[in-house]
């Protein structure tokens, strides 16, 4: 599969970006600064973080697990995380003012359990002596992002939550941690790995009995011994569990984004790079995006409040790099040891962060040998991931 070229001639000159340029001659709209969450939106403070500095954060694919980082790379307001102990290619991108990211110290003082580097027991590991030992810097409290206090669920609730993995699926749940005003959500007896964070207004998560009054079918939990009979008030007797209060949900409405509408989006198949994008689909609170001049196979559905969408000028807001469309920036000479890939110009790599760039098809995010293979980060922990409640259904 090919990447998508213009049909309009291009010459060997770069030019250089322009976002009303770009709109103009696309006759297109950028999506107003209105639909974006704070997260998603121009932040009010540039960040501080520098290369070298330690924090705890949230393992994205064990969402239940803290453990201690350290900053291996700062772009504009974006930040590459390494796990200590390991390997570069588990290494991961996140906004610097995201909730996943907390102080050294943060677990402790919070009761939380913190996964240490790689060879060290959680029992023995000690902040003061690490830090020592590494010759290293722990990250500023006051560099990390504040948030709301609190909110009105509880560790052990109940509630029905929409499978991230296959969101036509909605599945009894449980409150398996709350933080400020996030929580996380956990399948009933299912692998932890499927548990995702989201705060108390999220469009995921609806109170029990939500399915049965829309008239949507409800997953029962895993090995549930008669799942087509399954019932919340059996359920919750038996599990001696109370449901999460309606009252703690504060369900807001989509995000109200709409069809050709442009953007500034994350690269989901190469974290490190920010693509001119466009919403080509909506549903319910969900969005497909395209990245501009490039082909639709690569086009992605997501979260409206999905942290790696940005408003029209976010990048150049932050001091981050734009990546503008393929056609926009002419044919660059191509040297003999640059990727054969139309459009590519070598940056990232199929295999993660462990390298910064490639020469080669075969490590080409975008080549057709690799258009197969998801771009998932390595599970630094091993094994194969257990089945989630989307696949359960498909199989």
């Amino acid at each position: 599969m090919k990447n998508k070229q213009s049909s309009a001639p291009v010459s060997g000159r770069r030019r250089l970006w322009s976002w009303q340029s770009y709109l103009n001659q696309q006759n297109a709209e950028a999506a107003p600064l209105a639909l974006f969450t704070r997260s998603q939106g121009f932040p009010t403070r540039r960040s501080a973080f520098k290369v070298g500095m330690k924090l705890e954060g949230i393992d994205p694919l064990h969402p239940n697990m803290f453990c201690v980082m350290t900053v291996a790379e700062v772009i504009g307001c974006r930040l590459r995380v390494h796990f200590d102990g390991y390997s570069e290619c588990h290494d991961f991108w996140l906004n610097s003012d995201s909730a996943d990211i907390r102080p050294a110290g943060w677990c402790r003082a919070n009761r939380r359990g913190l996964h240490p580097p790689k060879g060290c027991s959680e029992e023995d590991f000690d902040w003061s002596r690490y830090l020592q030992s590494t010759g290293a810097q722990a990250a500023p409290p006051s560099l990390f992002a504040s948030r709301a206090a609190s909110c009105g669920f509880q560790v052990g609730m109940k509630l029905e939550a929409v499978d991230r993995k296959n969101p036509g699926l909605v599945c009894v749940a449980s409150v398996a941690d709350v933080v400020d005003d996030r929580i996380l959500v956990h399948f009933d007896n299912w692998d932890r790995s499927y548990d995702y964070w989201c705060e108390s207004g999220s469009p995921l998560i609806h109170p029990v009995g939500w399915c049965e009054e829309h008239g949507r079918p409800l997953t029962a939990p895993h090995a549930h011994p008669d799942p087509e009979n399954f019932t919340w008030e059996e359920y919750l007797r038996e599990s001696a569990c109370k449901a999460a209060p309606g009252s703690a949900f504060a369900t807001s409405a989509p995000r109200g984004f709409r069809i050709d509408q442009r953007l500034e989006a994350v690269d989901k198949r190469n974290p490190v790079l920010i693509r001119v994008a466009t919403i080509t689909a909506t549903e319910d609170y969900r969005v497909k995006v395209h990245y501009d001049g490039w082909s639709h196979h690569f086009d992605v559905w997501c979260d409206g409040d999905l942290a790696d969408l940005h408003p029209v000028g976010w990048c150049q807001r932050t001091g981050h790099p734009l990546e503008a469309p393929p056609e926009w920036c002419g044919s660059p000479s191509r040297s003999q040891d640059a990727c054969p890939t139309s459009g590519c110009r070598g940056a990232g790599h199929i295999k993660g962060p462990k390298y910064g760039g490639h020469h080669s098809a075969f490590g080409c995010p975008y080549s057709d040998m690799n258009m197969r293979k998801e771009p998932l980060l390595p599970d630094r922990l091993g094994g194969v991931a257990a089945h989630g409640p989307g696949h359960r259904s498909l199989g």
